[in-house]
């Protein structure tokens, strides 16, 4: 028997892509237990569109109109789990399309890691910026420290999630929970065998905001600067510093109780 599972999918004004995204779920080979969209302060059709595809008796809709914590999306990632039911979390970002063998591939995998990260790449057919992106992300594979797992498409173990108190409220939540679940003992994979598709249409003013929350959540991370400086002009990311020397470190806000 499938030990049951939650799918995670947080989502701000992603009518343009939700659609797609909820149906590469509906369609994968081993069904998930619970769907959990989170929608945060949409104004757009995104609710609609959900309303429209997911089966009720499994799926859950929480629509968010005011933030708590000062990391939104971290905060509609510890929002699902508070409602998770299973073995097993899923995230899956709103822009993201699976293979129809997502969940199958990577529920196995928990036996051994306490998280598991497919490996995003973004759609060529999206526009020219996006087929210079998907040529500029092969740099991942000269990282200094080897590819890191990164979020938008992974499993997670329940278990493990909830020793080390869930979701934090920090920006570069994705690597911040990695890092927890590597001081318990926990071991984590990026899984590059396993690819989904990272739909956003990319323009230059979206890649800019990307390079400097990359920096600011170094920054938050404690990476160094020499470190960060090195990672800016080797992997030709300018803006990385801006973010990492704009936005000052800061401490975390308290965490509200969201049971």
């Amino acid at each position: 028997m499938t030990p049951a599972s939650t799918v995670a999918i947080p989502a701000h004004n992603e009518e343009k892509y939700i659609e797609d995204c909820l149906r590469s779920i509906l369609q994968q080979t081993v069904q998930p237990t619970k769907i959990i969209l989170v929608a945060d302060k949409c104004t757009d059709r995104t609710v609609e569109i959900a309303t429209s595809i997911l089966p009720l008796e499994r799926s859950a809709i929480l629509r968010k109109e005011n933030v708590s914590w000062q990391n939104t999306y971290s905060e509609n990632l510890e929002l699902a789990r508070q409602q998770a039911v299973g073995d097993s979390f899923f995230i899956v970002d709103a822009d993201m399309l699976l293979p129809t063998d997502f969940i199958e591939r990577l529920l196995p995998q928990l036996a051994e890691y306490a998280s598991v990260s497919a490996l995003a790449k973004t759609d060529p057919s999206q526009g020219l910026l996006n087929r210079v992106f998907s040529i500029w992300e092969k740099t991942h594979k000269i990282a200094p420290l080897g590819e890191q797992p990164r979020g938008g498409a992974r499993a997670i173990s329940i278990d493990a999630l909830t020793r080390v108190t869930g979701f934090h409220d920090v920006y570069a939540v994705d690597t911040d929970l990695d890092l927890r679940l590597r001081q318990n003992g926990y071991k984590v994979r990026l899984d590059r065998n396993l690819t989904v598709l990272h739909r956003r249409r990319m323009s230059v003013r979206r890649s800019i905001s990307y390079q400097i929350q990359a920096g600011r959540a170094r920054r938050e991370l404690g990476i160094s600067g020499k470190r960060t400086i090195l990672h800016s002009i080797g992997r030709l990311r300018p803006f990385v510093l801006y973010g990492y020397y704009y936005y000052p470190k800061r401490k975390t806000a308290p965490r509200p109780d969201h049971t």
